[in-house]
């Protein structure tokens, strides 16, 4: 009786401090812009990131292949009673086609600040002038409350020195300090 007891006071103790973030990936296999109004020509990457607050989608698509330029789109959609609204976007752009990469196994999400809303850190690779050229920066972009904090890392200083966007320093220091952490182990130069 005492072991049934124990193991069900450590379920509920379990139960109660669950992760709040929860990847899900059902229907975002097939996602067209039909079913979400995603800015990109060609989808690369979408899944789904819900929190206790909120359903979301989130979508990495580009610009067509073989245009003048490169442009990657990093979009958060959030489910509504109306549907899906788009709650965050920020792009990145290149001028050669097919320079930028997003790498969808480099990625964190948390809530680190405990609101009940997933932030997460998305990184972006830009190479200098296409697929088989040399890699010159590696971004991370942390999204908090749907604003991009941008990070970066450059061959110049052999991906070791981190430089930071203006108003990533009005991050609170959990945020700061937990998505950090991860940045720092992640080998940016490979």
């Amino acid at each position: 009786m005492k072991k049934l007891f124990l193991l069900a006071t450590l379920w509920i103790t379990n139960s109660f401090q669950a992760q709040v973030t929860t990847v899900v990936s059902a229907f975002t296999q097939n996602l067209t812009k039909n079913d979400l109004p995603f800015q990109g020509d060609r989808k690369m990457f979408a899944t789904g990131i819900n929190d206790t607050r909120t359903e979301n989608v989130l979508v990495v698509s580009k610009n067509k292949s073989g245009a003048a330029n490169d442009e990657l789109f990093i979009e958060k959609f959030t489910k509504t009673p109306d549907g899906y609204t788009k709650s965050f976007s920020t792009v990145f752009t290149h001028p050669v086609n097919k320079s930028l990469a997003f790498v969808n196994n480099r990625m964190m999400y948390s809530d680190a600040d405990k609101d009940g809303n997933a932030e997460m850190l998305l990184v972006v690779e830009e190479k200098e002038a296409g697929p088989e050229s040399p890699l010159q920066k590696v971004w991370g972009v942390l999204v908090y409350k749907n604003v991009a904090y941008k990070l970066w890392v450059t061959a110049e200083d052999n991906f070791t020195e981190t430089k930071y966007d203006a108003h990533f320093s009005t991050l609170p220091e959990k945020v700061k300090k937990d998505f950090l952490a991860f940045w720092n182990t992640l080998d940016k130069a490979n």
